[in-house]
C-alpha cells in the first residue's frame, strides 16, 4: 500500500512541475484527438468497428472486395494516432512564437 501511495505522490509531483507551455501543448493534442475521434468514430463502438475492419477484412472476401473499407479504416487509425501528437509538438514549438508574453 505504501508503494502505491509513493507512486501516486511521484505522479502528482511530476504533474505539478510542468510549465504552462507543456500543459498547453498536451491540451492541444488532446483536443485535436477528441475532435478527430468524434469525426471518425462517433463512439467507442465505432473505434472497435474500425479496428475490426482494418485487421479482419482479409478473412471475408466480400468485405475485402469492397473498395476502400479496410484502407479508410487503417487511415483513420493512423491519423488518430499521429495527428494529435503532431499538433501537440507543433503547439510546443510555435506557441512561444505566437504568444511570447504568455509562454516566456
Amino acid at each position: 500500500m505504501n508503494a502505491i501511495i509513493d507512486k501516486a505522490n511521484e505522479i502528482f509531483h511530476w504533474a505539478s512541475s510542468g510549465s504552462k507551455l507543456t500543459y498547453a501543448a498536451i491540451g492541444t493534442g488532446l483536443i485535436v484527438g477528441l475532435i478527430l475521434f468524434k469525426m471518425f468514430f462517433k463512439s467507442i463502438a465505432g473505434l472497435f468497428h474500425s479496428i475490426g475492419f482494418s485487421f479482419g477484412a482479409g478473412n471475408d472476401p466480400a468485405v475485402a472486395a469492397e473498395p476502400g473499407i479496410c484502407t479508410s479504416a487503417r487511415l483513420k487509425l493512423l491519423m488518430i494516432l499521429l495527428l494529435p501528437a503532431a499538433f501537440g509538438y507543433a503547439a510546443y514549438i510555435f506557441l512561444p512564437t505566437f504568444f511570447p508574453t504568455v509562454f516566456k
